[in-house]
């Protein structure tokens, strides 16, 4: 059987691995002059491989999400990543690494196992045209016309991707496509917390509603905020994009998530009393963070009402960054354009990873779902066959 994969992501070369494995041919046409571009950059160069602590809760939801983690839980994927040499730790956070704690050694790793095993891998080979036929399908890539039993869509999304997948998708099977785990631009932004960084607990607000909360590192940036408690919840705005609802977004941060807000207080009025004013956040924040909470506490403020504004730090959502910034696509396939069971949309065009309709919050769990999702379009057997060869 001639395999076509269309991408050389996580998804893809996961797929394109076990059908190696499994005797077929396979072509792998990667757009970018080299596969596995976006796993590259994963966890700082370290690549966040996984989590070991991935539960549906982690994503946007869904039948697919469920079958998908069900068929392929932790101890399925190590096995997998272990079959390419690809062996593994996690921190605290279930964050799963390799053991080299190089993404480009996974990429090698992923790369060696398809070509070992007689597949092809094409870069800077955009599929520019799909169609299906009665023996099977005809792709146009780099201009020339080839036939194919099977197609497998593993291109991504649209998140750092140089392929736009509506050209590879009919219209009325893909969702609205929204740049998701972004950075935000903030109204109003103060250009004087540029650069700083600070533990935080952050709630997500649309008007007096709680949407959800993260805590973590806040990068205060000059166009708004960033930091992986900030990303994770800028999918919370990016799905309901996908839905096409809008809301009035506001951040708030608990700068002092250490302190209750009576004991804070207590610092502050105490230090008030000493004639203290410049030194009233003295070993609990950064300098430059600290006068802005006491200036958006109001020039006569007291006690209570600045230890109130450093505990509900208000920050006014304006939009989520470009495509460029992101991380992830929220959006793609509609689990009405595929089969839950074979991940097939209605011309048998198999499509996995983050094309998919499925995102989920910072840590390993994008990419996990995303070869996740290519194993889980294989049978039984074929797995075992194709973990058992390395």
């Amino acid at each position: 059987m001639k395999i076509l994969v269309i991408g050389g992501g996580m998804a893809g070369l996961t797929y394109a691995v076990i059908a190696c494995k499994n005797g077929y041919d396979v072509t792998v046409a990667e757009s970018n002059s080299r596969v596995g571009k976006k796993i590259s950059v994963t966890g700082n160069g370290k690549c966040n491989i996984g989590n070991a602590r991935v539960s549906p809760a982690c994503f946007n939801g869904g039948a697919i999400v469920k079958r998908v983690l069900d068929s392929v839980p932790v101890a399925e994927y190590t096995r997998f990543l272990n079959s390419c040499g690809i062996f593994l730790y996690s921190d605290n956070e279930g964050r799963m690494y390799p053991l080299s704690d190089s993404a480009a050694n996974v990429v090698d790793c992923l790369r060696y196992q398809i070509v070992k095993f007689g597949g092809k891998l094409l870069t800077d080979a955009t599929v520019s045209g799909l169609s299906k036929t009665k023996e099977g399908y005809t792709a146009n890539i780099r201009g020339k016309y080839c036939d194919f039993d099977k197609v497998v869509l593993a291109c991504g999304g649209r998140s750092q991707a140089s392929v736009d997948v509506r050209n590879l998708v009919p219209s009325e099977l893909l969702t609205p496509m929204v740049p998701s785990l972004v950075p935000v631009r903030i109204k109003y932004m103060d250009p004087t917390l540029n650069g700083l960084r600070a533990r935080a607990r952050v709630s997500l607000w649309d008007g007096d509603r709680l949407l959800g909360g993260s805590d973590g590192e806040v990068q205060f940036k000059e166009y708004g905020l960033s930091g992986i408690c900030v990303l994770d919840l800028s999918a919370l705005i990016a799905r309901r994009e996908v839905k096409r609802q809008s809301g009035e977004y506001r951040f708030v941060l608990d700068v002092a998530p250490f302190l209750e807000e009576w004991s804070l207080e207590e610092i502050v009025y105490s230090r008030l009393r000493a004639g203290e004013k410049d030194k009233l956040f003295y070993g609990i924040l950064h300098n430059k963070l600290a006068e802005h909470v006491v200036r958006r506490a109001g020039k006569d403020a007291n006690s209570t009402q600045i230890a109130h504004t450093a505990k509900n730090l208000e920050f006014l959502f304006d939009k989520l960054l470009d495509w460029s910034m992101s991380q992830v696509t929220a959006g793609g396939i509609s689990e009405r354009g595929v089969s839950a069971e074979t991940l097939q949309m209605p011309n048998g065009v198999v499509a996995i990873g983050e094309i998919l309709n499925v995102d989920g919050i910072c840590g390993g769990n994008n990419l996990y779902f995303a070869a996740a999702s290519a194993i889980y379009t294989f049978s039984r057997a074929e797995r075992e066959k194709a973990f058992s060869l390395s």
